[in-house]
């Protein structure tokens, strides 16, 4: 069912470890941390840098509550704990 809530948006953006990182697992490290909060998960943008050669990923995460209107102190505890999860369990490097 979709919701007549607004959604909040937020973006995170990290620097990949190396060749072990899947897209998948942090879809689905948002999606256990965020649960039924997550709408949706948009990969934006995908860059190299051309002398250090790292990749980076940056990510659209789309909250939102299917019976109220989230507050931003709410949508950003969830997106901090995605954020330190994703260093911590994908050993990516932040650019938060």
């Amino acid at each position: 069912p979709l919701s007549r809530y607004p959604p909040l948006i937020n973006d995170i953006s990290f620097w990949l470890p190396s060749e072990t990182y899947s897209e998948n697992d942090f879809y689905d490290l948002v999606r256990t941390i965020g649960g039924d909060l997550i709408e949706k998960v948009v990969l934006l943008d995908k860059f190299a840098h051309p002398k250090t050669k790292k990749v980076s990923h940056c990510y659209r995460i789309i909250y939102r509550h299917p019976e109220r209107t989230l507050t931003q102190d709410e949508v950003h505890r969830i997106h901090q704990a995605i954020e330190e999860s994703a260093v911590r369990e994908l050993g990516v490097e932040g650019r938060f």
